[in-house]
């Protein structure tokens, strides 16, 4: 099937990054794309630090959403990571460094999955949407399309390769079989 897209107040994402929110309701200076702390050569945060907020529903839709603070490892040659982009664990040995590539991905399918809030530098800082309801209130970038499988209906769903993009991450179904890659389910589609 061909690559498709899923609107953005359509996902739920589920946080399997092993970190709790130790911080609520407090965005950081300057919000989440702010050039003091993300996309910075030197970490601003705690490695791995989780941010919970509250959206109210002005923008996008209302429910709790996490952002967590990761490492851009290696992107995909031909796919810049910008804002939208889907990334998974980079490397065997630091786990928060992420790619959006799917060749060079640790492992995929996967449901260790966060969204890019923006375009990053190779080796930078920042934030990353890890979990819950799509925070378009806080980041304008997110909102709108997501790549899917074509194949993507109403449950769970996990990321691995586009059907034509082969590299970059896609929304995809949760597996039926078994599979030593698997790693679980990343959210849920709602249509």
């Amino acid at each position: 099937m061909a690559d498709s897209t899923i609107d953005s107040q359509l996902i739920h994402l589920v946080n399997n990054w092993g970190t709790f929110p130790e911080d609520f309701d407090n965005v950081p200076r300057d919000g989440f794309v702010g050039a003091d702390h993300h996309n910075v050569a030197t970490a601003e945060y705690a490695i791995g630090f989780t941010k919970q907020v509250r959206c109210d529903g002005s923008v996008g839709i209302a429910g709790l959403s996490t952002f967590i603070y990761l490492q851009v490892g290696t992107q995909d040659t031909g796919t810049a990571l910008a804002a939208k982009s889907i990334v998974t664990r980079d490397s065997a040995s630091l786990y928060y460094s992420v790619s959006n590539d799917a060749a060079t991905a640790v492992k995929v399918p996967t449901g260790l999955v966060a969204i890019a809030l923006s375009a990053m530098t190779d080796g930078n800082w920042g934030w990353f949407w890890c979990g819950g309801v799509c925070p378009e209130q806080y980041v304008s970038g997110l909102g709108g399309a997501y790549l899917t499988e074509g194949n993507v209906v109403a449950g769970e769903i996990n990321a691995d390769a586009g059907v034509t993009a082969t590299t970059i991450l896609a929304f995809s179904p949760v597996l039926t079989v078994t599979t030593t890659a698997f790693e679980g389910v990343c959210g849920y589609a709602l249509a």
